[in-house]
């Protein structure tokens, strides 16, 4: 009788939490939109191109879209994962982001870009020259793809006159894609002429010019990034591409020859062959404080640079070889130790050189600056609360006033106080606060320093860092000064 009452009690307790977990657990936690990539990655200026988007559980909802450009409006199409990228006629060719959102939240940006050519579609199969397609008698064209799976090999046709350079750009690991990708080109019996792998990033680039009239055949495969033991050729619904061909000439950089500088100056240059070394010469007076800085590898040029600083002996006073961040450009500050005349060299770490060995050398006085970074592309913050905006600074110099971090562009409700960032940098932080009555909202902000000196006063905006795995060279767009921020109400 006993054993019967206790069996009975005990039903009716796992009863009650059978009960209690599954008539009254909480739903599922909210959650942005997982959204991986467009395909097509991009379009041509002035057309309307259908895109699908690629993401885990993106046919159950329908999330808007944000682009971070007014001239590429992006709308939602009659299916989950259907959008249309509108794009104007005003628009500039070149990199924009795009995010997906809901009530919850918003996805990590995505890169897509605008060009001036043409636009295609691979068409599969085009594992093999036999089966090549798109690309046959069309120049000056951009075709979009996906190696989507193991093993794939892409195959493009093209039609080449004699002596007229052809250049291949391909652009995948720069979008985001999770690939370290190659291209080779074939004469039209399968002989490889060319081939391309790492550039200033893991993408290729290949330049021929053809030695007669005919078809040529540009194969595209990848492997994987983050890199893996296996070496064989790697592909998912991710490895996006975007391949353009051409024989537009590249356009002319006026180039200034070494010699005597008057300075400030702003100047382009080349490294024309291997072990070559361009001299400046300019004047300086003791005290005189510089900014020398050169850029190439962010130009797309080969040049691993390297700065040096000369007097009038020879005897080396100052060198520069990578910047910050692992950044291959250089740049320095430098003070004349005395009166006279000082040399300004320009070199590769290598020794290499060629017609593409191209830089933009810049000097110019020193004046003090500072760079300013968040921690996350997005903030989430519900109603009657708050949520901290971690903000990174540092400075390169001294400023003679106080420098401010505010936060700007909130929706109504939310306010923040600014902060006084120290004189030296440091972290600092910044404090969103909702009112119990603020309505929901999905939108940009922004975060924004001042620097104040006697007569003028400078706002520099804070970035965040495009959100990628493992970067080996610098995507399309690696940083953005729209940070998202998400406004929840409470639930009664």
């Amino acid at each position: 009788m006993w054993n019967e009452s206790k069996q009975t009690t005990h039903r009716r307790i796992f009863l009650a939490f059978f009960v209690f977990v599954f008539v009254f657990r909480p739903s599922a936690s909210p959650a942005p939109p997982a959204f991986e990539n467009l395909f097509p990655a991009g379009g041509q200026i002035g057309s309307r191109v259908e895109t699908q988007a690629s993401g885990k559980g993106l046919e159950k909802e329908a999330p808007r879209i944000w682009s971070s450009d007014p001239h590429l409006v992006v709308l939602a199409g009659d299916k989950p994962k259907k959008f249309f990228l509108n794009i104007a006629k005003e628009a500039v060719s070149g990199p924009r982001l795009v995010r997906l959102y809901n009530d919850d939240g918003a996805s990590p940006p995505r890169i897509i870009e605008l060009g001036k050519f043409e636009e295609g579609l691979e068409k599969e199969p085009n594992d093999n020259l036999a089966e090549a397609k798109i690309g046959s008698s069309r120049m000056n064209v951009t075709v979009n793809g996906v190696l989507e799976k193991v093993g794939d090999v892409d195959t493009f046709a093209i039609s080449a006159q004699k002596g007229k350079r052809i250049r291949f750009e391909l652009h995948g690991y720069a979008l985001g894609s999770p690939m370290d990708p190659a291209m080779r080109l074939l004469n039209d019996r399968g002989i490889e002429i060319a081939a391309g792998h790492d550039t200033t990033n893991l993408d290729p680039r290949m330049e021929y010019t053809p030695t007669a009239d005919g078809s040529l055949y540009v194969q595209l495969f990848a492997f994987a990034h983050p890199p893996a033991a296996d070496v064989a050729f790697k592909g998912s619904a991710n490895h996006v591409y975007r391949l353009t061909v051409t024989d537009e000439p590249q356009p002319m950089t006026v180039l200034t020859e070494p010699g005597k500088l008057s300075l400030p100056v702003l100047l382009h240059g080349c490294i024309g062959k291997a072990a070559e070394e361009d001299t400046y010469s300019f004047s300086a007076k003791k005290g005189d404080d510089l900014h020398i800085s050169l850029r190439a590898q962010r130009l797309g040029s080969p040049l691993d640079a390297i700065l040096r600083i000369e007097d009038e002996t020879g005897k080396s006073l100052q060198q520069a070889d990578d910047g910050e961040k692992e950044a291959l450009d250089p740049s320095l500050r430098w003070k004349a130790p005395k009166d006279g005349e000082f040399k300004l060299i320009v070199a590769d770490r290598f020794h290499h050189g060629s017609s593409d060995h191209l830089y933009e050398l810049s000097v110019k006085p020193f004046v003090p600056s500072l760079t300013a970074s968040l921690e996350s592309h997005a903030y989430r913050l519900e109603a009657g609360k708050t949520v901290e905006v971690k903000i990174t600074v540092k400075t390169n110099g001294t400023f003679a006033g106080k420098i401010k971090a505010q936060a700007t562009q909130l929706p109504l409700g939310v306010t923040v106080e600014s902060v006084d960032v120290p004189a030296k940098g440091g972290e600092v932080k910044l404090t969103l606060k909702a009112t119990a009555e603020t309505a929901k909202s999905q939108a940009p902000f922004a975060v924004e320093l001042t620097t104040s000196a006697p007569d003028t006063v400078a706002t520099v905006t804070a970035s965040y860092a495009i959100p990628f795995t493992e970067p080996r060279g610098d995507l399309l767009i690696m940083t953005d000064t729209h940070p998202w921020l998400t406004v929840v109400t409470q639930k009664p």
